[in-house]
Formats: structure tokens, C-alpha cells, sequence
């Protein structure tokens, strides 16, 4: 419960600062990845939803636990009523028996006694919903963490691959230039001008599409930190390690960090104690209630044989149910089927974590494999277009086969950089599919 604690105080500290700042805040410096996170904590709807339900449920717990507690509550009635009837005791005074009007006060004193336990079932009801707000507070801290480090690994992405589009467009502008060159000096045809002039054009329209992913990817990130999609925000760049040699993640192992730590685990087993409880809940419908209650009045103007302004009662009172229709019967059901259907979520539930977590271990399996073939396949397109430079100076190789050199350059440098941002949405997966995200413990830097 330690991470729901941090979530919960971390969140709500948010909350509040959100509160004195509700227009966005100016983003200036490039945007690491914790500072990123702090902005989407403070700013980010669904989270501040979820902190407001978690709120009401702690209201609804409070009450809940206020229905032990004895209640007093005091009345004061002003009474007017006519005629006036009284009759004169012989050799005696007259007597009221109706006053014309009459001032009662009445101080009243309820303690319920639970012998049915209802409302202990009540009370661990309101436990359970607490708890399900709870988990569900902590669901959206984990998918707003993954979602924040998926769009900013998204938005390094579409960078690296513009500079890599970048280095390509130059590489064919000083081709077409040095082309130009030597057509005009006799040693080359005009084919090799021609070709340098198309891959110009080719590597241009792979620019300009990766410039429209970075403003795609810039606008999607932004909106996951609860930014105008068009502020100008930058983002640090980061270092992704991996290291090859390093075992693959381990799918049981994972599996059993999943099933301890994920709140959607603990939602579904709590959800399952609620509709428990809900039965022995229902069962009181036909069990005996008791209540100890005792009233004071005073009346300030005494009528008919009275004696005294002030009188008491006490009392206690049992009530038995006999027949109620059978509609305990029907609420019992109903609560039974509600257990059999908490239960099967459950295992719906065990079984989609069981999914995410396979998919996440093969994923990042299969971007281990990636990372170690992309880096060796770019050093490889590099040395093939040095020796194609060196052929093409030499005269003993074609255009067409330093424009193939080029363009098998930039596939690899493309993929390494796609291989290195699947790896690191890979790790992000995998701590998400486990419950097991480093964030989490970070956000105590919100305080």
C-alpha cells in the first residue's frame, strides 16, 4: 500500500497546485522526463476526477462509520389551539385541561445496537468502495505514467528520425551537387545528375513526413500533459541503454510481480470481499433490529392534572420481522449472483495481466534482438557507402549504386532508432504490465 500512498499524496498535493493555476504553464526549458511527469500529475483530468471520487468515498466511509454513534437531537414546539376548555374544581381552582397555547421542548437520545451486524456489513462495504476508489486512483497514476513516457519516447522518436531524413537530404544535395560537377567538367553523364536530382526529391518527401510526425507526435504529447496541443515544447533527450547480453525478462517471474502489485489484481479480489459482504448484508433483512432511545420534555405552561412541567420515557425497542414477502429472498439472490459474476471478472482480469504481460516480455525480448542487429547494420550501410564513395571516385562503379549505398544507409540508421525507442517503450510496458514502475516512488518530489 506504500505506492498508494504516494500516488494519493502526491496527486492531491497536484490537485491543489492545479487549482491556482489554471492557465497553462509556460514551458520554456526542454522538458526532462520527471518534469514532464510533474506537469501531467498536476494538470491531467482524469487523475483529478479520480482524486474527487476518492474523496466522496471517504466521506461515504465516514458515514457509514458515524451510524454506531448515539444521536441527540432537541425539538421546541409552539402549540396554539381553541376553544380553551376547563372546568372549576368545587371549592377549588379552574382547571385547564386544553390550554389555549402551550410551549414543549423535547430533547431525544437514539443509540442503535447492532445485534443483526448490519451495520458492520455497511460499514465493510464502505471499506471495500474506499479501497476500489483507491486502486482505481492508483490504476490512473500507472496509465498516466506509461502514457506520458510513451509519448515522450514517441516525440524523441519522430526528432531522431528527422535529423536522420536531415543527413540524408544533405548527403543528396553535395551527390547532386557534386554530379552537376562533373557533368559540367565532361567526366560524368547527364543520367548521374538526373539520379542525384531524384533522390533530392525522394529524400525531401521523407523530411517533410518526418517533420509532420514531429508536430503530430509534439501535439499528442502535449495533450497527454494537459497542454494546448500547439505549445512549442521541447523535450530532453535520454540515453537507452541496453544491454545485449543482459537475460530476457522472465515470464512466470513477472507474472507473480504482476498478480502482487497491479491495482487492477487487488480491484478485482476487493470487488469480489464487496460482493460477499453484500450477502450477509442481505441476510439482515430478516433479522431482529434494537434500538435504545429515551426522550425529556418539558412543557412550560402545565395543563389538566399535571403536576409537574417535566416528564421522560425511556425505551427499548426490538422489532422482529415475520414476513417480509420474500423480498430478503430476492435481495440474497441477487447478491449471490453478484459474487458468482465479481468472481469471473477476477479471473478475466487475471487473465488480461497474464496477456499484457506476455505481450510486454516478448516485446522486449524482441527489442533486445533488434537494438544488437540495428547497430551492427548501421556500421555495415556505412562502410558500404564508403566504399561505394571510393568506387564512384574511382570510376569503376555507377550513381545508381552510391544512390542505393545512400538510401540503404538511411533504412538503417532508421531502424536503430526505431529499435532503440521500442526497446525503451518495451521496459515502460513491462514495469506497467508488472505494477512495478520507478515513477511511482518518484513523485514524492511533487510534495
Amino acid at each position: 500500500m506504500r505506492f498508494l500512498v504516494i500516488v494519493f499524496t502526491a496527486t492531491v498535493l497536484c490537485a491543489a497546485c492545479v487549482q491556482a493555476q489554471d492557465a497553462a504553464p509556460a514551458v520554456q526549458e526542454k522538458l526532462t522526463l520527471d518534469r514532464a511527469l510533474e506537469i501531467a500529475f498536476q494538470r491531467n483530468p482524469d487523475l483529478r476526477s479520480a482524486v474527487a471520487q476518492l474523496e466522496k468515498s471517504k466521506g461515504g466511509l465516514r458515514e457509514a462509520r458515524a451510524n454506531f454513534n448515539p444521536k441527540f437531537t432537541a425539538e421546541v414546539t409552539h402549540l396554539r389551539q381553541g376553544p380553551q376548555v376547563s372546568f372549576v374544581v368545587p371549592g377549588g381552582p379552574r382547571v385547564n385541561i386544553i390550554q389555549e397555547h402551550n410551549t414543549t421542548a423535547v430533547v431525544s437520545f437514539l443509540l442503535p445496537i447492532d445485534v443483526s451486524k448490519k451495520l458492520s456489513y455497511v460499514s465493510d462495504i464502505a471499506k471495500y468502495q474506499f479501497q476500489l476508489d483507491y486502486l482505481s486512483l492508483l490504476a490512473a497514476s500507472q496509465k498516466l505514467i506509461y502514457d506520458v513516457k510513451n509519448a515522450y519516447y514517441d516525440l524523441l522518436r519522430a526528432q531522431a528520425q528527422k535529423e536522420v531524413a536531415r543527413k540524408a537530404v544533405e548527403a543528396a544535395k553535395a551527390r547532386l551537387k557534386d554530379a552537376n560537377a562533373r557533368y559540367s567538367a565532361g567526366t560524368a553523364p547527364k543520367f548521374d545528375v538526373m539520379r542525384a536530382e531524384v533522390d533530392v526529391a525522394n529524400f525531401n518527401q521523407q523530411l517533410i513526413r518526418a517533420q509532420s510526425r514531429v508536430a503530430m507526435a509534439r501535439a499528442a504529447f502535449n495533450k497527454v500533459l494537459g497542454l494546448d496541443v500547439n505549445a512549442p515544447t521541447e523535450v530532453a533527450p535520454i540515453d537507452v541503454p541496453a544491454d545485449q547480453s543482459q537475460p530476457s525478462p522472465d515470464f512466470d517471474q513477472a507474472l507473480e510481480e504482476a498478480y502482487s502489485k497491479r491495482p487492477e489484481i487487488k480491484t478485482g479480489e476487493t470487488a469480489f470481499e464487496l460482493a460477499k459482504k453484500n450477502v450477509k448484508l442481505q441476510r439482515t433483512g430478516i433479522l431482529p433490529t434494537l434500538a435504545a432511545t429515551a426522550n425529556y420534555n418539558y412543557n412550560f405552561r402545565v395543563s389538566g392534572f399535571s403536576t409537574s412541567n417535566e416528564s421522560w420515557t425511556a425505551l427499548l425497542n426490538l422489532s422482529v420481522p415475520i414476513w417480509d414477502g420474500g423480498v430478503t429472498k430476492a435481495k440474497v439472490d441477487q447478491a449471490n449472483a453478484d459474487v458468482e459474476k465479481s468472481a469471473q471478472t477476477l479471473q478475466n482480469i487475471k487473465l488480461a495481466v497474464a496477456l499484457d504481460v506476455k505481450n510486454a516480455t516478448l516485446a522486449l525480448n524482441d527489442a533486445l534482438k533488434r537494438m544488437a542487429t540495428a547497430e551492427q547494420n548501421v556500421k555495415l550501410a556505412e562502410e558500404a557507402l564508403r566504399l561505394a564513395n571510393v568506387r564512384y571516385n574511382a570510376g569503376v562503379s555507377t550513381m545508381v549504386e552510391l544512390s542505393d549505398a545512400e538510401l540503404a544507409l538511411t533504412q538503417a540508421r532508421t531502424e536503430y532508432v526505431n529499435a532503440r525507442y521500442d526497446y525503451a517503450a518495451a521496459v515502460a510496458a513491462l514495469e506497467k504490465a508488472t505494477g512495478n514502475q520507478p515513477e511511482l516512488a518518484k513523485l514524492r518530489l511533487l510534495e
